[in-house]
This record gives C-alpha cells, structure tokens and sequence, in this order.
C-alpha cells in the first residue's frame, strides 16, 4: 500500500512540474500563505528573515520535480543551512498536500 502512494504522489509531482499552476491552485496556495502566516519570514521578490519566493524559484525552478518535495519537508519540518544562518522553523500546522500545493505555488514564480 505504502509504494502505491508513494508512486501516486511521485506521478502527481510529474504532473506538476510538467503543466503550470492552475488559477485555481493559486488561488488556493495564495490563501495558505495567508493563513498558515508564511509572511511572517517570506515576501514575494524582497529578502526578509527567510528568502525571497522569486529567488526561491530562481535556485531551484529547473529542478522542480525533486525540489517540490524538498520544499515541501522543510515547510512542515522546518531546516536550515541553504540560505544563511537563519533556520526556517517547522510550520506543523501545515498538512502534507498544503505543503506540496505551496511548494509548487513557489517553484512557479517568476524570478
């Protein structure tokens, strides 16, 4: 049961990575990021305590198939060491397909 799931989600990242984020997907990532407060350390194209979204995108967008799962762990898990000394703090209020929904929304913005 478990590879069954696991191949499910490794051919709905394919997926992703292949057609663009739907409006509605945006809209809905959009609305995370307000109310799981990713705001708080994230804008769109200026550095604050975390990484601009844009330069996100810009270091990770050719690799987005792998980088979406990446980006979704250390949403929920938080990690550290990739951008400077700061750490990005666990979000556990973030479920695993919110995570996977914002880790696309990210990797498709324009840098």
């Amino acid at each position: 049961m478990i590879k069954v799931i696991s191949r499910l989600s490794f051919y709905i990242s394919v997926l992703y990575t292949l057609f663009p984020i739907s409006a509605q997907a945006q809209d809905q990532a959009k609305t995370l990021v307000t109310e799981k407060m990713c705001y708080a350390c994230h804008q769109q194209a200026s550095a604050s305590i975390g990484p601009p979204w844009q330069a996100i995108a810009a270091r990770h967008g050719a690799r987005k198939q792998v980088m979406t799962d990446v980006l979704a762990g250390k949403i929920i898990r938080g990690g550290g060491g990739s951008w400077g000394l700061i750490p990005m703090v666990p979000n556990q209020r973030v479920s695993e397909e919110e995570a996977r929904i914002l880790a696309t929304w990210i990797l498709a913005q324009t840098p």
